[in-house]
């Protein structure tokens, strides 16, 4: 599933406590469904910290991908728990693909924060 800058800016208003996100902290709840994947795109400043923490609801596995502009994979956290967290420093300022992939055979309802 495809989610738009606009919509995850729309859609993710708290803050999570650190900064590097182009237009400041964002965060919010969305679903991802069994053996599916959500995608978002979120332009992150370069020189500055970049984070996304995701934490889900408990009842699958999920995995993390950051990948940047060009399609390479950045960080990930492939572990078996459904919490995840990603942090790098990008060289430039621009666009970053975030994948959530659920594992799981059931949905997961999940918390994601960029910074």
């Amino acid at each position: 599933m495809k989610k738009s800058i606009f919509t995850l800016a729309m859609m993710l208003m708290g803050a999570a406590a650190f900064a590097g996100a182009v237009g400041g902290p964002k965060s919010g709840t969305d679903r991802v469904n069994a053996n599916a994947t959500d995608r978002y795109e979120v332009s992150f400043n370069g020189g500055e910290e970049a984070r996304v923490v995701v934490d889900g609801d408990g009842d699958t596995d999920l995995d993390l991908y950051i990948y940047d502009e060009n399609g390479n994979l950045i960080t990930k956290d492939d572990d078996n728990t459904d919490y995840c967290i990603c942090s790098w420093t990008p060289k430039w300022t621009g666009k970053f693909i975030i994948r959530i992939v659920n594992r799981g055979s059931v949905y997961n309802e999940y918390t994601i924060r960029t910074n």
